[in-house]
């Protein structure tokens, strides 16, 4: 079974710190948690408060807050790990890859593309089939699979909106390559 705080631990150093990149569609965000999309997130509260303060380095001060950084991973798990049942993934550089998508790029297309990957009905809900399928496919072939429709996603992404192309790398970056457990 995948462990929620290493899948966590792993897309909050893609994730960063806080921003505020005009181009982002998700506009300001603290640990990718974006206020365009969660506007009533608790912790935006405690934001901008620390920010009001107007500390030398915003971002040191946000993460100095404790109780700040204990919503912010009980929100990751509530709303993106529980929601595709990703513990119940017997591998975890899998259940890496889908929580990470589903911070990313939605909860449903993180269902969406294990799905497709495990060649199983791509109706954006784990369920007992989409776990079966996932925990009985050769992990690594099933990794690389999910790794080639999410790269694929980026790059229409990009195709549709070019302006977007400035955040090809960061996305790639985010394509980690799958490292084979020893026995």
């Amino acid at each position: 079974m995948a462990n929620f705080n290493t899948s966590y631990n792993l897309t909050m150093a893609a994730e960063g710190g806080y921003v505020n990149n005009p181009a982002d569609p998700g506009g300001e965000t603290f640990k990718g948690v974006s206020r365009n999309n969660n506007p009533n997130w608790s912790g935006w509260a405690t934001i901008d408060a620390i920010k009001a303060t107007n500390p030398p380095n915003l971002n040191a001060a946000l993460n100095a807050n404790a109780s700040l950084l204990a919503v912010i991973m009980s929100f990751y798990q509530v709303n993106y790990w529980n929601p595709n049942q990703t513990g119940a993934i017997n591998d975890q550089q899998i259940a890496n890859q889908v929580f990470d998508t589903a911070v990313n790029c939605g909860v449903g297309r993180g269902a969406q593309f294990l799905q497709e990957a495990a060649g199983v009905t791509a109706d954006r809900i784990v369920g007992p089939a989409t776990l079966a399928a996932v925990n009985g496919a050769n992990a690594q072939t099933l990794y690389n699979a999910f790794i080639a429709i999410r790269k694929q996603y980026y790059l229409n992404l990009i195709a549709a909106n070019p302006s977007l192309a400035q955040f090809k790398n960061s996305w790639f970056s985010r394509l980690w390559p799958y490292t084979p457990t020893q026995s």
